[in-house]
């Protein structure tokens, strides 16, 4: 697991750090996590650019130059599923992490427990999506498919096509109830349309008639349960910044 901290103000950089380094030694019974640090945005992409991403970042919002927003922005469109914590000192800026599908934020000033807590959280749902999976008839053979690399399903005649993270797919000979029935029981999932079942962690916003999926991808949404569907997205990412979910 790799972990990225970016604050410009280096005293709250060494606070967060001194925590999340007490918190892998506490919780963590392997050496395979790191932790980079950076003071501004524009260093944290050059990292990224450089190097694979990071599975949890923790940012400041209020920075010079590029914010924590416009940063956490710019990692969506590389990186659709790493944990985003925001840590800011107005609530009011907190509103703008939905935009960019942000796990969880802190108010500063926080405590050392509110930050270990949080990141318990976020290090158990990292662990729950990396194992979580299904199996599906490919070909003939039995494919094993992450449920977080899932992107959509999309139901063609009489085929299931599942979009995956990164423009894959796989094609297998299934039907919209069966995957439903399975993916209903993760709360990522909305059906949508007759034919689109989509991982609302992929969204990036809503229309009157569309999904707008992170990599620009249009998934129709039926006008019989539009409002319906709103609201799900809506309360989903509610749960999901409030930490319900």
């Amino acid at each position: 697991m790799r972990i990225a901290l970016c604050d410009d103000d280096i005293n709250e950089l060494e606070k967060v750090k001194k925590s999340v380094s007490e918190f892998i030694e506490e919780n963590s019974d392997t050496n395979q996590i790191t932790v980079n640090s950076f003071t501004n945005g524009d260093d944290l992409l050059s990292f990224i650019s450089k190097n694979s991403g990071f599975d949890l970042l923790i940012l400041d919002i209020v920075m010079p130059g590029m914010n924590g927003i416009e940063l956490a922005t710019e990692i969506r469109i590389i990186n659709e599923n790493c944990k985003i914590i925001f840590l800011t000192s107005s609530p009011e800026y907190a509103v703008n992490s939905y935009k960019v599908n942000a796990f969880n934020y802190l108010i500063k000033p926080f405590s050392d427990i509110e930050l270990k807590l949080l990141l318990n959280k976020a290090f158990a749902q990292l662990g729950e999506d990396n194992t979580k999976f299904i199996i599906v008839k490919e070909k003939g053979k039995l494919t094993r498919v992450q449920i977080n690399m899932i992107q959509f399903v999309e139901s063609i005649k009489h085929t299931m096509v599942i979009h995956l993270k990164g423009a894959d797919s796989i094609v297998c000979y299934s039907t919209m109830n069966e995957f439903y029935d399975i993916l209903l029981l993760d709360k990522r999932f909305v059906k949508c349309h007759k034919s689109f079942i989509v991982n609302m962690n992929y969204i990036k916003s809503i229309t009157s008639k569309d999904f707008i999926l992170i990599d620009k991808t249009l998934i129709p949404i039926s006008k019989q349960v539009y409002a319906q569907i709103k609201n799900i997205y809506i309360d989903y990412f509610f749960e999901k910044a409030s930490g319900i979910i």
